[in-house]
């Protein structure tokens, strides 16, 4: 019986490890889908009631790379308060970059490879390009070039309390 009542106990805590860790680990799969504008703006849609960060990037970008532990923290301090993350990354070679790259950063939030229609929609001229949509679905701004984890919380803590 002590026998039987120690299994109970190792597989309840193999368990409970399991969904601890889980939630810590990146987003980062093996691969990346790719999005094509129509999907993005349905992710967009059925997103309105949230606050989007759309950041359009490159892992080749330094001040991309230099933006992203940012969007981490923020992803982990207020996901659960209606934000949501949404990465598209422009590397040529995605599918082979793209995925280690998420790794090694421990990004936490939805990524995609452009499909090939989202940079005409938004004038993309530099990386990154970020915009941020209000609760209501409309761009509330948008950015080219790095802006810091602080000037991001700014916005987005008025952004969450409308």
């Amino acid at each position: 019986m002590n026998r039987r009542m120690l299994k109970y106990k190792c597989l309840a805590f193999l368990v409970a490890a399991s969904l601890i860790i889980v939630p810590i680990t990146s987003f980062a799969g093996d691969v990346v889908k790719k999005i094509k504008l129509a999907e993005l703006n349905t992710l967009l849609e059925s997103s309105k009631g949230k606050v989007v960060i759309l950041d359009l990037w490159a892992t080749w970008c330094p001040p991309c790379r230099k933006e992203i532990p940012g969007f981490i923290n923020l992803y982990k301090k207020y996901k659960d308060k209606g934000l949501e993350i949404i990465g598209v990354a422009f590397d040529e070679n995605g599918q082979e970059v793209v995925p280690p790259f998420m790794k090694t950063m421990g990004i936490n939030y939805q990524v995609y490879l452009d499909g090939g229609d989202i940079a005409r929609k938004y004038d993309l001229q530099a990386y990154p390009t970020t915009l941020v949509y209000g609760k209501d679905g409309k761009v509330a701004s948008k950015h080219v070039g790095y802006v810091s984890e602080k000037e991001f919380e700014d916005e987005l803590s008025n952004l969450l309390k409308k």
